[in-house]
């Protein structure tokens, strides 16, 4: 049972699973946030390039800040949710949505295979 907010199972590895997850989700906030920022900025500024015109790269700047801030909002959430059943499929979705991107790979790869262990699972109050 749970008790205090704390894990079912508080075991080393779905502590510092949870841990690294944090870390990911974290780091993710943070390139959302700059990606909503560059989003703004190249709306606002509506640069004209050789490549696009005003009206494209401004359409781009809307794209980039509204979907960074969708992910920004999603991972924010994702990074506060604590160690409950629901929260360890939230963070294989989190997870996935890492993997979409090859620079993220070498992290999220690991982190999947740390997450599906039964230690974790245990950690998250989840039986098989």
């Amino acid at each position: 049972m749970m008790q205090n907010n704390l894990p079912i199972s508080n075991n080393e590895t779905g502590r510092k699973t949870f841990f690294w997850y944090r870390v990911y989700c974290a780091v993710l906030v943070a390139i959302y946030l700059l990606v909503t920022v560059a989003g703004i900025a190249l709306a606002i500024m509506k640069p004209a390039t050789g490549e696009y015109s005003v009206e494209q790269t401004t359409m781009m700047g809307v794209i980039y800040a509204v979907l960074g801030a969708i992910f920004f909002i999603i991972f924010a959430v994702a990074l506060f949710l604590p160690p409950k059943p629901y929260n360890w499929i939230i963070g294989i979705v989190m997870i996935a949505l890492g993997m979409t991107s090859c620079c993220f790979l070498p992290f999220c790869i690991p982190l999947l295979i740390f997450w599906l262990k039964p230690e974790t699972k245990a950690f998250f109050g989840r039986n098989n």
